[in-house]
Order: structure tokens, then C-alpha cells, then sequence
């Protein structure tokens, strides 16, 4: 095909990919639901950067198309078709699965079927719950959590309409207020900043004419594959012989014994993202996570003036919202010309080759905030409250966004880390009250751990776009339609599954263990109240201050080894099981780079991206077996 040929093709609206996606979509979110949380047999499918399910579709689809390419050329599909319909799923795993979905899901069905005069349920937060956000009568939930039934009845179905379309609306608004800041953000980041998206480089190498012809590719796909393959027999037959990739140890000797159980993982796929991540990122995560491991010993030894130092989720959380401001501090000039270009002002930023005009984008933004503020007043939490928690979430999201951005971080799973607890440190729980803290935590599958996160999906989807040649707009469109559709069917696979099978009867995955830790956290804070915590706030502070050092003198000396978001990452309790794989792959591509230079990094590409498809291809493998034999199977990220 001509290079004419391929640039018309990519700038007509891809019909065909939209019409794949689509198709593909309900299939997948079946398969993850299954994978996920009924077999727990592949939890990583949703929980890192390169989602296992969509890569396992592009990699089936090239397969595929180098038959058609053979057999009937013009029915191949194009490079743009193949990436558009790997954006759409993106879009769906940023909804579906343990890290979304399974979350919100969970919390929506466990505070009424687990209430007992025990936990007190009924009396602490009942009354505070609106009818319309959940299922509250216990013989509706029955079949839900004891399984051998029918999701199909008009009992059911009817019980189930009113909530799943409200949190269908919200998950759609949340997201596309998403969509809308990196509208308005992409053009300063990919073009002016000219971030280096590593995550991307993924699957636009592997879409690339001889991708599937590189000896090294075949071998790093060997490697990873006959490792997996080994485990997965291994799992399924003890008498054969599997190569663990984690282990764990738990110290107990003092003061060790603060560090508490720490992972030691060599995870393929790991180590092959991370050799696409910049050096002083991938040595500044581990470095961190170290540094904040020290800090426990350190207060573990200590006088105990501060009985919850080392504050590690303050520091997390001061880190991140610093890193969100000062995304936002060095985009200023950028934001400043684009809202000259909203209220028709002269511009120097011209805005015709984005997804929408800068104008449609405020205004979608200000529509989607504005549905949020009315459904949350009509639920019942004050207007007072609304801004502060989501400016708190937009701030976060904004700088996972950047750092996945421009460094690529193989993981982010930012756990405890979120607006929640920033509110309960600076308010109090006396001085949020029952009400609200009940209503923010159903907020909760939103922010928990951020692994999955939409924002850093979407702007990586623009990016493939303007790499690739695809139409800003047609990709935009395929997004909204992708999470519409990947709402709808996530919830229907979910009450599809769990009906049948039984969360409690049967469910392997976080979908029961979410509703504890969720509940839990909201009745600890109910049955024994808290006052606004000035130490958590100061640390929160410290944490602010030292991203802005660590920022400023990564900016001014270019020896300075230590990046702020290793920092912000190095802070989440999620670290602990990639840290070590990290290392190995930190440490790859540090020997490569400093006895082969450049040349040698490029020529090692194809064996690290064979290195990550081999393990996730494979494990999905596995997983796709035990969901068509009825079986729990080996999981990659275990």
C-alpha cells in the first residue's frame, strides 16, 4: 500500500475499527470479569500501565491480519484500524475489571447484605444511603452473593435499573471530564513539552511492519512464554516442576520487624516496561520506596513522639497534589492562550486539529461538573464539600497523568492515597459528619488505588493518534462510544456472573474484599471519631515542599539523580510488588546503555517488548482456558 493510500485511510473515519471495537468490547468484558474476580486467575489484566486484555487483542488481530495480508489484501486492516480498535479497548479496561467496576460493584452491594446488629450497620449509616444509589433488600442481593440464579428477571432487572443507570451516568461523567482536561492540556504536553509517552512505544512498535520478524522480539517472547507456560502447568500440576517470580519474607527481628512482610517479585513484563522508563525515574521509584521503608524502621527505633510517623500516605498525598499543581503551574502560559482562544480572543494557540474546540470542551466540562454537583446535592452531600474533594481528585489525576506521561512508571497503584483522607485530616471526622463521610464513600471505587486510571489512557490514545496519523476527532469519538458502551456491558457482565456463580460462593477476586475495607474504614470512623490531624497535615505539607525540591533541582542540575514523581510513587503501599523487578530492569538498561550507547538501547527494544508480550499473552492464555473449562489457572501478576 502506497503511503498516499495509508494517509487517506487513516484520515477517513474508521468505520470498520469502530464497528471491530465494538464487537470485541462485550466479549472482553466478560472475559475480564471472569479473569478477574471469579478465578482472581489474572488480577494484573486491569492493575498496570500496558493492559494484559487489549495488548492480547492487538497481538491476535496482527496475527490475523498477516493471513489477510497474504490471502486477501484488501481486506487487511490497516496500522490506524488496529490501533484505533486497541484505544477502544483501552477504554473498556479503564472501566471494567478489579480495578473500577469490581469496586464499585462491590461497595454497592455489601452494606446492606452484610448488616447485623453486630457492626451496626443499619444505625450508623443506613438512613444516609439515597434508595436510588443501591439494592438495599436482602432477597434481591441473595442471589447475587449465593449464586444459582438468573440476573434475566423482571424482579431483578427492575431492582438493578435504577442504580446502574445513575452510576452509569456518574462513571461517565467522571470520565469524560477526563476526556475534556486532556483536550485542553495534550497540545502543550505532547507538542510543546514533547513528553515521551513510553507506555505507547509498546503497541506502536508492535503495529509496525516487522515487528513479528525480529529474531530478538521471538526471543524475549520465548523467554517470558516458556516461563509462563512452566508456571501454568506447574499450577495445574504440582508433580511439575514452576519457577516462582515472587516470594516473600517477613521480618522479625527488631527493629526489622517495622518493614513487616515485604515482596521479592521477577516479573517479565515488568522488567520489560521498566526498560522503556528513564533511568532516573525507575532509580528514584525504588530508591523511594526504600527511603520510606527506612523511614518505618526510623520510627520504629525512634521516642514515638509522632505515633503515626512516618505519615507515609500524607507524604503520598502532599507529593501528588503538589505534582497536580505544578503540571498545571508549567502548562500556565498554555491554559492562559486557550482561554483567550474560549472567549474568542486572539490566540497563539490554534486549536483546529484537536479531538473538539477548546470551547466544546469547556463547555462538556462545565456540563459533566455540573451533573456530578446535582446528583451529589439531590444524594445529599453539601455543595461546600463537592469542590473540595473533587478538586483534591482532579489534582492527583492530572499528575498521574503527567507522570505516566512524560516517565511511563510500568505501575501506579496508588493506594491510600486519596481525597477522602486529605478531608478526614484537615476537617475531622466530627467536622465532615456522618452523612457525608457515608456519601464519599461510595465515592471510593473511584480513587482507591488509581491503577487504572482514565486520564493517562485517554492522553496516550491522542497520542497513538498524532503518531500514527489518525484524525484527533475520529478517536474521540471512538473513546465516548468505547466508554458508553463499556459502562453498559461491565455492569451487565458483572450481575451476568455473579448471579450465576455467587460473590460469597464462589468469587475468587477483590469483589469480596472491597466492601470490608471500604465499610470498615467508614465505621472506624463513625464509632470512634477524629479530630482534624495536625500532624497529617504537616506532613501532607512535607511532602508538598520536598516534590518542589526534588522538582526544582531536577530541573536546575542535570547530575541530580532523584525525580519527584519516584517519590510520589515510591510513597504507595502498591510499590511492594514491582519494586524488585524495578531494579532488574532499571539495572538492564543502565549496563546496556553505559557499554553500548544508544544504538545498543534501540537494538535491545524488540527483545523487552518480546520480554512483555510473551508474558501477557501467554497469561491470558491461562486465563481464557479456565474461563472456558470452569477452572481457576495460574495468574501472571499473583
Amino acid at each position: 500500500m502506497h503511503k498516499q493510500d495509508i494517509q487517506q485511510k487513516a484520515s477517513s473515519f474508521p468505520t470498520r475499527a469502530i464497528l471491530v471495537g465494538l464487537i470485541l468490547l462485550p466479549l472482553n468484558a466478560y472475559w475480564i470479569t471472569i479473569a478477574s474476580d471469579l478465578w482472581s486467575s489474572l488480577i494484573g489484566m486491569t492493575g498496570t500501565s500496558l493492559f494484559f486484555s487489549p495488548v492480547f487483542n492487538l497481538f491476535f488481530l496482527i496475527l490475523v491480519n498477516l493471513g489477510l495480508q497474504k490471502f486477501a489484501p484488501k481486506l487487511s486492516f490497516s496500522r490506524s484500524e488496529l490501533l484505533t480498535v486497541y484505544v477502544m479497548l483501552v477504554m473498556l479496561s479503564t472501566v471494567g475489571g478489579t480495578r473500577m467496576m469490581s469496586f464499585l460493584v462491590g461497595v454497592l452491594t455489601y452494606p446492606f447484605w452484610f448488616a447485623t446488629p453486630e457492626n451496626e450497620y443499619a444505625e450508623l449509616f443506613h438512613r444516609y444511603i439515597p434508595s436510588w444509589f443501591t439494592v438495599s433488600d436482602k432477597k434481591l442481593l441473595r442471589g447475587f452473593f449465593e449464586g444459582e440464579e438468573s440476573f434475566y428477571t423482571a424482579e431483578y432487572i427492575e431492582a438493578w435499573l435504577t442504580p446502574m443507570l445513575v452510576w452509569s451516568l456518574i462513571i461517565f461523567a467522571i470520565f469524560f471530564v477526563f476526556l475534556c482536561f486532556n483536550i485542553i492540556l495534550r497540545k502543550q504536553w505532547t507538542e510543546q513539552d514533547k513528553l515521551s509517552y513510553p507506555i505507547v512505544q509498546i503497541p506502536l512498535e508492535l503495529t509496525t511492519p516487522r515487528a513479528t520478524t525480529r529474531p530478538l522480539f521471538w526471543a524475549g517472547f520465548a523467554v517470558s512464554a516458556f516461563i509462563q507456560i512452566l508456571n501454568g502447568l506447574h499450577y495445574l500440576y504440582p508433580a511439575i516442576p514452576g519457577l516462582p517470580m515472587h516470594n516473600f519474607a517477613h521480618f522479625t527481628d527488631k527493629p526489622w520487624d517495622a518493614l513487616g512482610w515485604m515482596k521479592f517479585s521477577f516479573y517479565p513484563f515488568v522488567i520489560g516496561l521498566t526498560y522503556f522508563v528513564p533511568l532516573d525515574l525507575s532509580f528514584s521509584t525504588w530508591f523511594f520506596y526504600l527511603f520510606f521503608k527506612a523511614q518505618q524502621v526510623l520510627a520504629h527505633t525512634g521516642s514515638q513522639v509522632l505515633s503515626a510517623f512516618p505519615y507515609t500516605n500524607e507524604q503520598g498525598l502532599g507529593a501528588w497534589t503538589t505534582l497536580g499543581v505544578l503540571s498545571l503551574w508549567v502548562s500556565r502560559r498554555h491554559l492562559k492562550q486557550a482561554w483567550r482562544n474560549i472567549i474568542g480572543q486572539s490566540s497563539t494557540v490554534n486549536n483546529s486539529h484537536e479531538p473538539i474546540p477548546y470551547r466544546f470542551a469547556i463547555f462538556g466540562l462545565f456540563l459533566a461538573l455540573a451533573f456530578l454537583v446535582l446528583v451529589l446535592r439531590r444524594a445529599g452531600l453539601p455543595l461546600s464539600l463537592i469542590p473540595f474533594y473533587f478538586g483534591i481528585y482532579f489534582l492527583l489525576s492530572i499528575a498521574i497523568t503527567r507522570v505516566r506521561a512524560a516517565l511511563g512508571p510500568p505501575f501506579h497503584e496508588v493506594i491510600f492515597t486519596h481525597p477522602q483522607i486529605f478531608m478526614v485530616d484537615v476537617l475531622g471526622t466530627r467536622g465532615l459528619g456522618a452523612n457525608n463521610l457515608t456519601l464519599l464513600t461510595f465515592l471510593y471505587p473511584f480513587n482507591r488505588d488509581n491503577s487504572s486510571h482514565p486520564m493517562p489512557n485517554q492522553l496516550e490514545g491522542f497520542k497513538i493518534a498524532e503518531r500514527t496519523g489518525i484524525s484527533n476527532r475520529h478517536i474521540f469519538w471512538g473513546m465516548v462510544l468505547a466508554l458508553i458502551l463499556s459502562i453498559l456491558v461491565s455492569f451487565w457482565s458483572y450481575m451476568d456472573v455473579m448471579y450465576r456463580n455467587g460473590m460469597t460462593a464462589r468469587a475468587r477476586g477483590y469483589i469480596v474484599g472491597i466492601g470490608p475495607e471500604t465499610f470498615n474504614m467508614l465505621t472506624s470512623w463513625l464509632q470512634y471519631p477524629r479530630e482534624p490531624d495536625h500532624n497529617a497535615v504537616l506532613f501532607i505539607g512535607i511532602g508538598g515542599a520536598f516534590t518542589t525540591f526534588l522538582m526544582i533541582m531536577q530541573r536546575g542540575f542535570i547530575w541530580w539523580p532523584f525525580h519527584a514523581g519516584g517519590y510520589a510513587l515510591g510513597a504507595s503501599w502498591g510499590m511492594i510488588h514491582v519494586w524488585t523487578s524495578i531494579i532488574v530492569g532499571w539495572a538492564l538498561k543502565g549496563i546496556i546503555l553505559k557499554y553500548g550507547g544508544l544504538r545498543a538501547y534501540r537494538v535491545g527494544v524488540p527483545f523487552f517488548i518480546g520480554l512483555i508480550l510473551g508474558d501477557q499473552v501467554i497469561g491470558c492464555s491461562w486465563s481464557i482456558l479456565g474461563a472456558v473449562l470452569g477452572i481457576p489457572t495460574y495468574g501472571v501478576f499473583h
